[in-house]
C-alpha cells in the first residue's frame, strides 16, 4: 500500500553525504533495519549509490527478533566478521538505542521526534542531525568539506513579509530579527534540521545583505513551534514589518543548542555573525549574493528548492 509512496521519501539531512563519506573513505558498513527486507531493497532503490555502499543489509524478516533485541545488530556484526565492540551505531529509534547498546556496540543517537532528546540518553551521543556527526570522535576519518567554521549545503530559499516575532529580539538579545512565518513552510522546515544557518537576505526595496538565521523551538525560550529568526547584517534606522524578505540559504553553522544564561547565548549569537560576515565574504558563497531569487518576486509560492 505505502510503496508507492517510497520513491517521494527523502533521505535524513546529510545521510547522503556521510554514505558517500565512508564510501570514499573505505569504511565498512552495514544497513540493519527492522524492515523486511524486501522494503529495504526498494527503499534503497531510489538513492544512487547507496545498495552498493553497505557490505551487509540485514532486514527484520531475516532474524528471529528484532530492534530492541541485539540480534540483528549482533547478526550485522558477525556477517561484517567485526568484533561488535568495534562497531558504531547510528540510530533514530529508542528500540534501536536500546538494541545497539545491548550489543555491548557505541552508539549516535539522531533523534526522529523533535524536543525530545532526553529520551535518548542511553545512547553514547545524541546529536541534532547528521550534519553535526564528526567521525574523528570515534576513530573515523573526518569531513574534509568545513570551510571557516561553516559547511556549504545545496542552497535554498524561502520569503515572505516580515512579521512581528516575539518582541525579544531587540528588547532582550538587543538582536533586531525579520521573523518569517513558518504557516506555510512546514514541509520545507521539515526538510532542513534546526540548527543556524546563513546567507544572503533581500528587501523588495531596500537591496541585499549578509544574513544568519536560526531555524528551530529555540531552546532556552522553549518555543511551542519551529520558527525561521534570520538576523540581517545590517543597521537599519527604522522597522520594516510587511516589507517583503527573500532569503537564499547557503550554509549551516551549527546545531540550536541551550545555553545556561542570557548572556552566553547573546555571545554565540554575536560568534555566530561573525562567522557568517567572514564566510559570506568567500567566492565560494559571494556568488549567490546576485541570486535572481533576491531580487525578483516569484510567481504564487515565496519558496523553491
Amino acid at each position: 500500500m505505502f510503496s508507492d509512496q517510497w520513491c517521494k521519501l527523502k533521505a535524513l539531512p546529510g545521510a547522503n553525504r556521510l554514505i558517500s563519506h565512508f564510501r570514499r573513505h573505505n569504511v565498512t558498513m552495514a544497513l540493519a533495519s527492522n524492515s523486511p527486507r524486501e522494503s529495504i531493497e526498494t527503499k534503497l532503490s531510489y538513492h544512487i549509490g547507496w545498495k552498493e555502499s553497505f557490505s551487509v543489509i540485514l532486514g527484520g524478516d531475516e532474524v528471529t527478533s528484532g530492534k530492541p533485541s541485539p540480534e540483528i545488530f549482533l547478526e550485522a556484526a558477525k556477517r561484517l566478521d567485526i568484533d561488535p565492540s568495534k562497531c558504531l551505531v547510528i540510530e533514530d529509534s529508542i528500540p534501536g538505542i536500546i538494541a545497539g547498546k545491548a550489543a555491548a556496540m557505541e552508539v549516535i543517537a539522531v533523534p526522529s521526534l523533535p524536543k525530545q532528546s532526553h529520551l535518548y540518553a542511553a545512547a553514547d551521543e545524541v546529536i541534532n542531525s547528521l550534519l553535526d556527526l564528526r567521525p574523528e570522535k570515534w576513530g573515523l576519518p573526518p569531513f574534509e568539506d568545513w570551510i571557516e567554521g561553516t559547511l556549504p549545503i545545496e542552497p535554498w530559499y524561502i520569503g515572505g513579509p516580515v512579521i512581528k516575532g516575539f518582541g525579544r529580539g531587540s528588547k532582550v538579545l538587543g538582536i533586531p530579527t525579520a521573523n518569517l512565518s513558518a504557516e506555510h513552510y512546514s514541509t520545507l522546515l521539515s526538510d532542513h534540521p534546526s540548527g543556524v544557518y546563513f546567507g544572503w537576505a533581500g528587501l523588495s526595496t531596500r537591496g541585499t545583505y549578509k544574513m544568519v538565521m536560526s531555524i528551530g523551538w529555540n531552546p532556552y525560550f522553549n518555543n511551542a513551534e519551529k520558527t525561521i529568526e534570520p538576523w540581517l547584517l545590517h543597521d537599519f534606522d527604522e522597522d520594516f514589518y510587511g516589507e517583503d524578505l527573500r532569503l537564499t540559504i547557503v550554509g549551516y553553522i551549527r546545531p540550536e543548542a541551550n545555553f545556561p544564561t542570557l548572556e552566553s547565548l547573546i555571545e554565540r549569537i554575536h560568534q555566530d555573525g561573525r562567522i557568517a560576515e567572514t564566510a559570506l565574504e568567500l567566492p565560494l558563497y559571494s556568488k549567490y549574493r546576485e541570486d535572481p531569487y533576491l531580487k525578483s518576486p516569484l510567481p504564487g509560492d515565496n519558496s523553491h528548492l
